[in-house]
């Protein structure tokens, strides 16, 4: 399952649960955090592999949905 479905799915759960101002809050919270990643993904370069910060930078660029996308670095899934 691609990330974005898995985040369109959670948000169709959880939404419904929530008042209206925290469901819009929520909302309005994840799209900061996706466009913050999106912005840090375009700036970090790749580190090197075996790195203790790869997982944070897999995890940024995922979330800011840049993978294969990056322009900045040799991504983790390069397309040749």
């Amino acid at each position: 399952m691609d990330p974005t479905t898995l985040l369109a799915s959670i948000f169709n759960y959880v939404l419904p649960l929530l008042p209206a101002k925290w469901a819009a809050d929520v909302a309005s919270l994840g799209l900061v955090i996706a466009g913050a990643c999106a912005i840090a993904a375009r700036h970090w370069p790749k580190p090197k592999d075996g790195s203790k910060w790869m997982w944070l930078y897999d995890l940024v660029n995922t979330v800011g949905q840049n993978k294969g996308h990056a322009t900045n670095a040799t991504d983790t899934n390069p397309k040749n």
